[in-house]
Parts: structure tokens; C-alpha cells; sequence
């Protein structure tokens, strides 16, 4: 078989590959295609247009301003937002339009300044032009009215008011250098009449010709700035954003064009190895149903093979069932060990408890009863010594022979011991009852923790005791909700495990508790031969232990560690090797609290 064909044939696995290629391809210039809109280019330029539209009244109203028919300059204000707002709304896609719309914008902020400069100066040119025809009437009637006094000399003054009104006018209608020196004559004319005039006379004729020089100097500056408007290069700035659109129009037009190009070349590559592919899938179809018959073929020798194993699985798995089931109630049953081993070691701390106030109240009860026969031997001394002399001899032999003093000084001390051993005796069974809560169910109860510390302590405190000085640092802290007697239990192991982490050498341990936010916390700390760093992450493992075989199921810490998960809590330990271990219990106040 030749090269060619060898290559063919190895890459017509990729022609589904090729065609996904192609058709992402396609779609993709397909959608570069459809994201340019000519109607954008088409809004930009009507943009422009009424831009520049605005801008031509804008020097129009400034025009008219200047020559007094806009009584306001409301049309100078208004179209100063639209000129700025207006091209903001086209997008800045290129550099150079953007810094084509920033040389815009700043040619309107300096035409803008040129404006407010103009209205300022127009404003106090019109104000002169509006007050001179009444200062020239107000000094013709004043001469008027003095004319009987220097007739022609008042007929000058009047006269070259006049004049001099109708110069300036005309100087303000035209602006000129033989106009403005015809003001400057006819103001030289009007100040050599002032010579012999009244006080009141002269005060308006300084008046009026304040306002013409006045007119002089704005009518320049008015000129200045409105020539300075007209050449703002407002219209340069539109008309070269205008060509920077229709050259991007033209460049997304050549884009369009190469897109619609390149679309039809892929569409037809496309549909080229899309027929060819369906050739192929023909051919394969055929091949597919031969092995599909040689597949059911095996497919049936297989499901034989399949039920045979199913039945060696579902066996197996029967047996994983049952040895689970064995170990659950193993498991149970070393729970309830361990349960009654710690009744069994609280059982007996608490007879030692017992025994002690036990035994002094049967040593009391015996020494009371040799007192007691003494009190009646003397009492039957008595009876008889109201017969005569000689049985009152008697009875103060026995008086001093019982010691009648000393009893009544022991009894008391006798009967007072023996009430505080039954106190005491008492006091074990209530602190029993409190550990055991025999009197409550197994429900969430609101509870003191530190009866419950208080009362763990009292139970098993001479086991603390022989080996460690037990100290109590208990701060205020309020009742949470929870289940006590298991509570209890959890103190129970972590004071045993304190203890029996100490040393030969007498230790100490310490219970602390008090509240953190919304919760509380209890910790138990010793000063024995702590954790090893391997050892900690399994110590609430079940059945671990780091005692001696015989010496611990290592359930303890495990179930004190599912009480505390029960109570929505949790254990944290800190233990150095060689110097003890600190475990603390936190607890949420509520439960219900907790769970939500």
C-alpha cells in the first residue's frame, strides 16, 4: 500500500475532530459577523451633526446677544450640557477617537470660558448703551430748567450730550477707528462746556461720559471675545471625530467582507467532509451490526457467568452482614463492660467513703453504751439513796466512780460525731444520686454543670486523693440544657484518666469551668506523664488504649466523645510528654440552639 494512502487512511480517525473544528470556527466568525452594527456608525454621525448644529446656534445667540436682541442669556446657557452629555454617548473605541473626543471637550470648556467672559462684558456694554439716552435727557432737562440763569451755556451742554449720545450709538452699531475717535472728540467737546455749569449739572455730564468711556472699553473687549468664539475650533474637533468613524466604518466593513469570505470558504469545507463522514458512518454501520450479533453472542455466554457470581456475592455479602452483627453486639457488650467497670470503681470509692463515717459511729455507738450503763447505775444509786445516809455514802461512790462530769462533758461531743457521720453518710448517697440522676429520665433538662463536677469529685475523691492534690477553680456560669447523669460520666472519665496518668510522685489535678460567648466549658488538667504526639489523633479511638492489657478497655474517652457530639459539643486536648495533659470540654448553652 503506498505512502499516501497509509497517511490517509491513519488520519480519517481525526475527521470528527476536524468537523467539531471547523463548525466552533465557523460559529465563532459567524459571531464576530454579528457583532458589528452599522447602525452605530450611522447614530454617531447624526450625534454629530446636532452637535454641531447646537454649537452654530450657540454663536448665533451670542451674535445676537451682542447686537441687544436676546433680552437674557438663557439661549448662551442652555446648550452648554447637550454640547458636553451629547458626545459622551459615543463609545471611544480607538485611541485616537478618544483623544479626538478629549481635544473636543477641551475646545468646548475653553469656548465655554470665552462665553461666560463675553456675557460679563456684554452685560455691562448694554448696561452703559441702556443708560445713556437717560443721562443725555435727564442733563438736557436740568439745563432746562437753569437756562434763565446762562442760557447759551446751558444750550452747549444740552446740545453736546446729544452729540455725544448719537456718536457713541453709532459707534456701538458700527465699531471703527473714525467712529471711536468721534466719541473721543465729542467727550473732549462735552468737558469743555462743564466750565461754569452747576454742581448738579456737572455730576451728570461726569455720569454720562463714565458710561461712554465705558463703552469704548467694553465695545473692544465684546469685539475681542466674540471674534475669539467664532475662531474656537469647535468645528475642526467634530468634523475629525467624524473621519475617524468613517475610517473604522470602513475598516469594519473590510472585516465584514473578509468574515462573509471566510464564512462561505468554511461552510463549504464543512459540508465537504460532513458528506464524507457519512460515508463513512455508512460503511461502519455495516461493520457495527456484524459485531453487535458476535457481542450478543458472548453476551449470552456472559450472563450465565454473571448470575453465578451474583450468587457468590449476595452469599458473601450475607456473611458480611452477620460478622458486622456479631461485632455491633461485641461492641455493645464491651460498651457495657466498660460502663460497669466504672460503676464497679465508683462502687468502691464509695464504700470507702461509707466505711470511714461508718466506723466512728460504731466506735461512738459503743463507747455511748458503757456511758449509757454507767447514767443507770447511777440513776438505780439514786433511787436507793432516798431510803437513807447510808445509800447517799453510796451513791457518791458511784458518782465518782462514772465520772459523772467527764459524761456529761463526752456525750455531747459523742452524739455531735455521730450526727456528722450520718451527714456524711447522706451526703455520699445524694452526691450518688446527683452522678446518677436515678430520679430523672434520660431527657434534655436545663442543669447546673458544677453540681454535677461537684458531685463527681465528692464520689471518687479519695481516689483522687491518694494520688494527687485536687484543685477547683469553678467561675460563674449559667445552666445549659443537656442530659446530666451522661454528662457525669464524661467528668467521671477524665478525672479517672487524670489520675491515672500521675506518677508515682504525687501530682496534682485541677477542674476548671466558666463560659465563653454563648457557651460553656469545663477542663480537667494533670500534671502526669501526658500524650505522645503519635498517640493523640486516636486516642477517642474505640478500644485504644495506652495502659497496660488487663488494665483498660479504652472505651472511655470513646464514649465521653460521643456524649459530647450528642451535646452538639466538642473535646480539645493539649498534652506535653513528661508534663500532663489538659483536656476541655465546650458546650453550646441550647441544643436546640445548636442544631438550628
Amino acid at each position: 500500500m503506498s505512502a499516501p494512502v497509509l497517511w490517509f487512511k491513519q488520519h480519517l480517525r481525526s475527521l470528527p475532530l476536524a468537523c467539531l473544528l471547523l463548525a466552533v470556527l465557523l460559529g465563532a466568525i459567524y459571531a464576530r459577523s454579528l457583532g458589528y452594527d452599522s447602525n452605530d456608525y450611522f447614530a454617531n454621525v447624526a450625534l454629530l451633526r446636532q452637535v454641531g448644529q447646537l454649537d452654530a446656534q450657540w454663536e448665533l445667540d451670542a451674535v445676537k446677544a451682542r447686537i441687544g436682541q436676546n433680552p437674557n442669556y438663557d439661549a448662551l446657557a442652555n446648550p452648554l450640557t447637550a454640547l458636553h452629555q451629547l458626545p459622551l454617548q459615543i463609545e471611544a473605541s480607538s485611541p485616537p477617537l478618544a483623544a479626538a473626543l478629549d481635544a473636543y471637550q477641551q475646545t468646548l470648556s475653553a469656548k465655554a470660558a470665552l462665553m461666560e467672559t463675553f456675557k460679563s462684558h456684554n452685560a455691562v456694554l448694554h448696561n452703559s448703551l441702556d443708560f445713556l439716552p437717560t443721562a443725555a435727557a435727564d442733563i438736557g432737562a436740568l439745563a432746562n430748567q437753569q437756562r434763565g440763569q446762562r442760557p447759551e451755556a446751558m444750550g452747549h451742554a444740552e446740545a453736546g450730550a446729544n452729540r455725544l449720545l448719537l456718536t457713541v450709538l453709532i459707534y456701538a452699531d458700527n465699531p471703527s477707528d473714525s467712529s471711536r475717535a468721534d466719541v473721543e472728540r465729542e467727550l473732549a467737546g462735552l468737558a469743555n462746556t462743564r466750565a461754569g455749569l452747576s454742581a448738579g449739572l456737572n455730576d451728570r455730564i461726569e455720569i454720562m461720559s463714565a458710561h461712554a468711556r465705558t463703552v469704548l472699553a467694553e465695545q473692544a473687549t465684546v469685539d475681542r471675545l466674540l471674534a475669539g468664539i467664532a475662531a474656537a475650533p469647535s468645528n475642526d474637533r467634530l468634523d475629525a471625530i467624524s473621519a475617524l468613524l468613517g475610517q473604522q466604518q470602513q475598516l469594519a466593513m473590510q472585516r465584514l467582507h473578509a468574515y462573509r469570505y471566510g464564512l462561505l470558504l468554511l461552510s463549504a469545507l464543512l459540508v465537504g467532509l460532513l458528506a464524507y463522514t457519512a460515508l463513512r458512518l455508512l460503511r461502519s454501520h455495516a461493520t457495527v451490526q456484524r459485531v453487535n450479533a458476535e457481542l450478543k453472542t458472548a453476551n449470552d455466554h456472559l450472563e450465565g457467568r454473571v448470575q453465578e457470581r451474583t450468587g457468590e456475592l449476595l452469599q458473601a455479602n450475607h456473611l458480611l452482614l452477620q460478622e458486622m452483627a456479631e461485632r455491633k453486639a461485641l461492641q455493645s457488650r464491651l460498651v457495657q463492660s466498660e460502663k460497669l467497670a466504672s460503676i464497679g470503681q465508683l462502687a468502691a470509692g464509695v464504700a470507702h467513703e461509707i466505711n470511714n463515717p461508718l466506723a466512728f459511729l460504731a466506735s461512738n455507738f459503743g463507747t455511748l453504751e458503757e456511758y449509757l450503763d454507767k447514767l443507770f447505775e447511777l440513776l438505780n444509786a439514786y433511787e436507793a439513796a432516798e431510803s437513807g445516809a447510808a445509800a447517799r455514802e453510796a451513791v457518791a461512790r458511784t458518782r465518782e466512780r462514772v465520772d459523772l462530769a467527764y459524761l456529761k462533758e463526752d456525750i455531747p461531743v459523742l452524739v455531735a460525731e455521730s450526727r456528722h457521720g450520718m451527714q456524711r453518710v447522706g451526703k455520699i448517697v445524694q452526691d450518688l444520686k446527683q452522678f446518677s440522676r436515678v430520679e430523672a429520665s434520660q431527657e434534655w433538662e436545663w442543669a447546673d454543670l458544677r453540681r454535677g463536677l461537684q458531685s463527681t469529685l465528692n464520689l471518687i475523691g479519695s481516689d483522687l486523693d491518694a494520688v494527687a492534690d485536687v484543685q477547683t477553680e469553678f467561675a460563674p456560669m449559667p445552666d445549659i440544657e443537656c442530659m446530666p447523669s451522661q454528662l457525669n460520666q464524661v467528668f467521671l472519665h477524665l478525672l479517672q484518666n487524670a489520675a491515672q496518668s500521675i506518677g508515682p510522685e504525687r501530682g496534682s489535678i485541677t477542674v476548671r469551668c466558666g463560659t465563653e460567648g454563648t457557651e460553656v466549658w469545663v477542663e480537667v488538667s494533670d500534671t502526669g506523664a501526658g500524650i505522645a504526639a503519635e498517640a493523640l489523633p486516636r486516642i477517642f479511638d474505640p478500644f485504644y488504649t495506652t495502659r497496660p492489657i488487663g488494665k483498660g478497655t479504652g472505651l472511655g474517652l470513646s464514649l465521653s466523645y460521643g456524649i459530647v457530639q450528642n451535646h452538639h459539643g466538642r473535646i480539645d486536648v493539649q498534652s506535653t510528654p513528661g508534663r500532663g495533659s489538659t483536656f476541655r470540654v465546650t458546650l453550646p448553652a441550647s441544643h436546640r440552639m445548636a442544631e438550628a
